[in-house]
């Protein structure tokens, strides 16, 4: 683990997590631009400072699987933190029976115990008018077959938000939770798939994902889905049978495959 100091106002200081790429160098990218002082917490170092020279950022390299490392970052949140981003994750993809466990377990502590940890520590140090935003996915309102560990986590992370949006707001703390759909970022290729079969209307931007997100924080909102088809997908989702979103999830992630398949390896009934 490693930690610096950009040396800029921490006035209004906001700490992302998985900050490196993806919705979190976005959210980074945007908050600078607003005039926040960025805390970027990540592993990769190089994309960190690359981060850094761009905007101005804190850097603070940490493994969030580590206790150590996780202990330095919830001290950080302590430290003046008035916007909190829970956005670090990865996602394995196969049936759970052929994955080794150890990738599994992990997802269930980056998407929800790490998230809870932060969380804990922010809600006891923000002063009125802080805010919180956890990412989680659409693949955490209903089942997720062929992400079941990655849709469970986020399924815990959701309840956890809506819970804390309803308990910290008598303290002026906003908590939004983010339910994002198919955004273009290194998850899906590090995780070893070929998304490309999926209609481009269900894929939206790391940038506009962000800026969404940021949006309904400001104004008080519970809960968002990013994008027209996200939302409407979100509903349904809500709306629908368990069995009826069951099959209309696992029709959905039939059209993953791993990479170098010609065939989705995922056909669900």
């Amino acid at each position: 683990m490693e930690y610096e100091t950009a040396g800029s106002d921490l006035e209004r200081t906001a700490l992302i997590t998985g900050a490196s790429s993806g919705i979190g160098a976005a959210f980074a990218r945007i908050l600078a631009r607003q005039g926040w002082h960025v805390v970027a917490v990540g592993r990769d170092r190089r994309r960190l400072d690359t981060l850094a020279r761009e905007i101005g950022a804190e850097v603070l390299v940490a493994d969030l699987l580590d206790e150590h490392d996780l202990g330095v970052v919830e001290d950080r949140v302590r430290d003046r933190v008035q916007l909190l981003i829970n956005n670090a994750g990865y996602t394995t993809y196969g049936a759970f029976a052929d994955l080794e466990l150890q990738p599994e377990l992990g997802q269930l502590v980056l998407h929800a115990a790490v998230p809870l940890r932060l969380c804990h520590a922010a809600a006891q140090t923000m002063q009125r008018g802080g805010r919180i935003l956890n990412i989680a996915s659409l693949a955490g309102i209903a089942a997720a077959p062929g992400l079941a560990s990655y849709g469970a986590s986020k399924a815990a992370l959701i309840s956890l938000s809506e819970s804390l949006h309803h308990e910290l707001r008598d303290k002026g703390i906003t908590v939004t939770c983010v339910c994002a759909g198919y955004t273009r970022t290194e998850l899906q290729t590090r995780a070893g798939v070929d998304a490309s079969a999926l209609p481009s209307m269900m894929w939206t931007d790391p940038e506009f994902v962000a800026e969404k997100a940021l949006l309904a924080n400001e104004r008080g909102h519970a809960i968002v889905s990013p994008g027209r088809i996200n939302t409407l997908t979100a509903t349904l989702l809500r709306l629908l049978p368990r069995s009826l979103a069951r099959h209309a999830a696992a029709s959905t992630y039939a059209m993953v495959a791993p990479v170098g398949q010609d065939e989705p390896a995922n056909r669900m009934p």
